[in-house]
């Protein structure tokens, strides 16, 4: 199976797969509706945002036409966004939670509208390395993108948040020295995740990316690390990937992507 793929950029609509260009379609409108339950929507790449890309460009208004669940970011790179249930937190680097207004705006996020295909009760688990294994035995199709909604409370939770930054924008690995770090215990939540596979190239994290929540909507933050005894966890496959790039371009440069994304995720 081939990801489909869709990217906007101003105003000239493309349609295509990895593999190439698609001729054109037709579609019912229950068609679309179902696409559209079954896609993730991603605004901007990954790469832009190594680069220090950082200038919001769509408001949250607009991001909740695409999807009830996902992370991301804020302009200026203000906090770590969890979506869940159509509202939208943002994790500031002091530790405050806030719900955030649909006129503010985002430079990377990706969202889809939250469908289970899986339910799946976890036992103890000791770190996230140890939760990532599990996830792997629930996943069929190694070509899908897969959102990952876990409930439970948690013995730890190991977080993080980065600071909102200024012009000239520095690229993210150095953005994130900054970072404040959130150790939390015996604390009540969900993990809002999204695996993405191989062939994401470099749009989006390959594999695992997880953001945590706390039920009271209090604590929360880019996950770290994990460990609980037990947990439930709802899986949505999803195929349709769709991508709106920003308008404006990053004024640093990142030579080696992976190595970038390995010091800015762990």
């Amino acid at each position: 199976m081939k990801i489909k793929f869709t990217a906007i950029v101003l105003s000239v609509l493309c349609v295509v797969t990895l593999g190439g260009c698609a001729g054109t379609t037709t579609s019912t409108s229950s068609d679309a509706v179902a696409s559209k339950e079954e896609t993730l929507f991603q605004a901007s790449t990954i790469n832009s945002l190594l680069a220090g890309n950082y200038d919001g460009f769509m408001s949250f208004g607009e991001l909740k036409q695409h999807g009830d669940v996902g992370i991301g970011t804020f302009d200026a790179l203000d906090g770590e966004l969890v979506m869940i249930e159509n509202t939208i937190y943002k994790v500031k680097a002091s530790g405050e939670v806030v719900e955030v207004p649909d006129t503010d705006t985002t430079p990377f996020a990706a969202v889809t509208y939250f469908n289970e295909d899986v339910t799946k009760s976890l036992e103890k688990t000791a770190s996230l390395d140890a939760l990532e294994q599990e996830l792997d035995k629930l996943m069929t199709d190694p070509a899908s993108f897969y959102v990952f909604r876990i409930d439970g409370t948690f013995n730890t939770v190991k977080a993080r948040s980065v600071p909102s930054q200024q012009k000239p924008y520095p690229v993210l690995s150095e953005a994130v020295k900054n970072q404040s770090i959130f150790d939390y215990q015996k604390i009540s939540g969900t993990l809002v995740g999204l695996w993405c596979p191989e062939d994401i190239g470099d749009l989006n994290v390959k594999g695992y990316h997880f953001h945590f929540i706390s039920d009271d909507r209090s604590k929360g933050g880019h996950l770290l690390d994990v460990s609980f005894d037990s947990a439930k966890a709802f899986m949505d496959q999803t195929d349709g990937f769709f991508m709106t790039l920003s308008p404006t371009s990053p004024e640093g440069t990142v030579d080696d992507a992976e190595s970038a994304i390995d010091a800015v995720e762990k």
